[in-house]
């Protein structure tokens, strides 16, 4: 069976594709496309954007969008609203404040963040089903789906080329994994992927392996972007309710599941203030499992997981 692999860069990371199929360097050059696509439509970053126009008319008036960015916009505020995760699809004006990962990022003032506090509540998108649009109601407010939207777009990507017959691959969106089938080339058909020591001063520091077929793996941790200020680390998570980067003893949250979009919200969303809770509030959502690793370095894993220290596996 002819293997294909292509890497490149997109969205300030690198997607690497692999597609066991006879079709499969035509298959990869949609999937560029198609992501480049949805890159271009969902992104805060590019001021023309199918989404910010969304956030461009805050407190004007109703947007209508396609149907993929409603559903999306949708799923997001669903998670967003439950007082009990951090999730929030409305975080966007805090983000731009911090501005973390960026070249400007900054400390903000205690006056910023009350003010930016006042437009983060994601009770205020009102969504119209009927009609497919999407209005922020106070002015200055702002959706951000970077907390989401690389799994919709993975999940996209695997509907795609499982369609058109591969049975074999892996996408991985920069860090954000989802396996079709498993490895021809790995004789415990599975593809094994790391996950990465969140206390490592480089990446490629893997801690535990955790052998993936058809299914997804999302990490989220304190390490992937920050900056510094004074001696002090302030990492890109942040907390709705404060303003400011999550205090936890958690480094980061491993997610498995079968769909990506589930992984990305629930590596963010089990970003709670301790080890226990997080692992208290994981176990009780459905169709998902994690593996936690604390400030110290200790693992802890959800009920359907095993760890023998080197590999995760579920049960």
């Amino acid at each position: 069976m002819a293997s294909y692999k292509t890497r490149f860069p997109m969205m300030g990371t690198f997607i690497d594709l692999v597609v066991h199929h006879e079709r499969g360097e035509a298959l990869i050059k949609e999937c560029y496309l198609q992501l480049q696509e949805f890159t271009q439509r969902f992104t805060v970053n590019q001021a023309q954007s199918e989404l910010m126009r969304v956030n461009n008319y805050a407190g004007i008036r109703p947007v209508r969008v396609k149907p993929d960015l409603y559903a999306l916009i949708k799923k997001s505020k669903a998670i967003s609203v439950d007082p009990q995760n951090p999730f929030n699809v409305a975080i966007g004006p805090l983000v731009k404040t911090w501005h973390i990962g960026f070249k400007d990022a900054k400390l903000p003032t205690d006056d910023e963040l009350a003010e930016k506090l006042q437009l983060v509540d994601p009770s205020n998108i009102i969504l119209d089903d009927d009609y497919q649009s999407v209005y922020l109601s106070q002015t200055g407010m702002q959706i951000d789906l970077g907390a989401i939207a690389k799994g919709y777009f993975a999940d996209r990507i695997k509907d795609f080329l499982t369609a058109n017959g591969v049975e074999h691959g892996f996408i991985n969106l920069g860090g954000n994994v989802l396996t079709i089938g498993y490895s021809p080339e790995n004789a415990s058909q599975t593809w094994n992927v790391g996950i990465q020591n969140p206390l490592a001063a480089s990446r490629g520091d893997i801690c535990r392996v955790v052998p993936l077929r058809d299914y997804s793996m999302v990490t989220s941790g304190i390490n992937e972007r920050y900056f510094e200020y004074n001696g002090q680390r302030y990492h890109h998570l942040l907390d709705g309710q404060t303003g400011k980067p999550i205090s936890t003893n958690i480094a980061s949250v491993t997610i498995i599941s079968k769909l990506s979009v589930d992984g990305e919200i629930w590596s963010t969303a089990g970003f709670l203030s301790s080890i226990d809770e997080s692992l208290s509030y994981l176990n009780r959502q459905a169709g998902i499992e994690a593996v936690l690793i604390s400030n110290q370095g200790d693992i802890f894993v959800t009920n359907g997981l095993t760890d023998n220290g080197t590999v995760v596996q579920l049960r």
